[in-house]
């Protein structure tokens, strides 16, 4: 207890210290602790516009994060902040169960309009774990009791709910929780695995597995690891032999991302159900959902009775569609989806020079559009000495540090935000805005190059001294 019930004025007065205390007390201390290794505890955001971070002393820190693919229209975007005061200024219905909201009806349709074929129907919710949590279930009751298994990829992160995190194969915390029955894990990539798996849930004498649907990423997006070609095209033709429904999660890649719409688009196939969120809810509004295709959606929730099976408290809330509504429609006026393939491909280009450079230090460079990850190879056979000296309780967390020490190095000397894959911290990540220029795609690489060029080993010792300080 802190004795006080704050304000929102006070927040702005608190000190650096009062806001790490405050965090430590009532947040995560574990977080703070990472944050001090790190030295980001001594920067504090006081506004951020477009593609950079103003800091409360003046400097300004250029966002290549763009927000873990959240911020797809940088931050701020004037369009969503005006369609937002619009919003609130005209005192429009937030929520109300009893009436239709048009919000919801036209981001549905605009959904519709920009997926393929009968993806029609769509439904809204918080998140991109909520929205796998929905597709799930919707998937479930489309197939009935007799077939309630789920099939994910080894390679997998939808969420971290408890049935996302069942099919999350790639979330470290799965050991400590009791995960969901019959949900089997499949190589990514690997066609051949899946039908094999498929062909052993049949009961004999039946052409159907007791399996609903099969989850997984066009893109393994926080490892950034791509299937072989026409591995999507394959997966769909097993899921039309077997009945299987095809669900495809598209929170990190979709709404221009990769250089299309949705990064399944690629092969041009259409899954049965579609998951989304980030980059729709234009860096304001928290938002996810999914679209089904009609036919499999109105055999799930078709009858009155079954309608309102699937609901949450907050599912369609009229700010957050209105907000939806305007990021896709400023991806479509402002032409973005054709601009993150172009750019992409020249901050791909950029990636190889860097790699060629330094071939020593830099394992692979690989993405597509404006996603790309640059994975360093780990340099401790000198430094683990000294950081268990240091850092003794921390050594578990030696192995990932060297792409820490590179992000520090980036942010501290260059002024440049970027981030580390989920759970391959060795794996610098670059997922601007889809607003990023060619300028800022230069001062990025250039300043890789600078910090490759110098060497790790004295990062590293330069990184130890900041957290020491800290």
């Amino acid at each position: 207890m802190t004795g006080k019930i704050y304000t929102l004025e006070e927040v702005e007065g608190l000190s650096a210290k009062e806001k790490i205390k405050l965090t430590a007390q009532f947040v995560n201390p574990g977080m703070v602790k990472i944050f001090k290794m790190l030295g980001f505890e001594k920067l504090w955001a006081s506004s951020a516009e477009g593609m950079y971070i103003t800091l409360s002393d003046g400097r300004k820190i250029l966002d290549m994060t763009g927000g873990n693919c959240v911020l797809g229209l940088g931050h701020n975007h004037p369009r969503i902040l005006a369609a937002r005061i619009r919003f609130a200024q005209e005192k429009r219905l937030e929520i109300c169960k009893s009436f239709i909201s048009p919000y919801v009806a036209v981001l549905a349709a605009n959904m519709a309009e920009i997926l393929p074929q009968d993806l029609d129907y769509s439904f809204f919710c918080g998140s991109g774990a909520e929205a796998v949590e929905g597709a799930l279930k919707l998937a479930q009751k489309h197939h009935g009791r007799e077939r309630l298994g789920i099939v994910y990829t080894d390679k997998s992160f939808h969420g971290k709910s408890h049935a996302a995190m069942s099919v999350s194969s790639l979330d470290d915390s799965r050991e400590n929780f009791q995960l969901l029955d019959k949900c089997y894990k499949v190589a990514y990539g690997d066609a051949q695995s899946l039908e094999e798996l498929f062909i052993s849930r049949c009961k004999e004498g039946a052409n159907k597995p007791d399996i609903c649907a099969f989850i997984l990423e066009a893109i393994h997006g926080t490892h950034l690891v791509f299937p072989p070609q026409g591995y999507l095209r394959r997966v769909r033709d097993l899921c039309d032999k077997y009945d299987v429904l095809m669900v495809v999660d598209e929170i990190y890649t979709g709404f221009g991302r990769t250089g299309y719409w949705f990064a399944f688009e690629s092969e041009g196939v259409v899954p049965d159900i579609v998951c989304y969120s980030k980059t729709l809810g234009g860096g304001k509004a928290s938002i996810g959902g999914y679209t089904a295709r009609r036919k499999v959606f109105l055999k799930a929730y078709g009858k009155p009775e079954d309608s309102m099976m699937h609901s949450s408290t907050f599912s369609g809330m009229s700010e957050e569609c209105a907000t939806a509504i305007e990021a896709i429609n400023i991806i479509k006026d402002e032409d973005l989806v054709r601009r993150s393939m172009e750019l992409g491909g020249y901050l791909g280009r950029r990636c190889g020079e860097l790699k060629d450079n330094h071939p020593k230090v830099i394992k692979d460079v690989r993405g597509r559009g404006l996603l790309w990850g640059i994975e360093v190879t780990p340099l401790f056979d000198k430094v683990n000495p000294v950081f268990k000296n240091i850092l003794p309780e921390d050594t578990q967390l030696l192995p990932k540090l060297t792409g820490a020490i590179v992000l520090s190095e980036l942010l501290h000397t260059y002024g440049i935000l970027a981030y580390l894959g989920f759970t391959r911290r060795n794996l610098i990540v670059l997922s601007p805005s889809l607003l990023v220029n060619r300028g800022e795609i230069d001062k990025t690489i250039d300043s890789l190059d600078k910090i490759f060029s110098e060497g790790l080993f004295n990062l590293a010792k330069r990184f130890l001294a900041r957290a020491i300080t800290s």
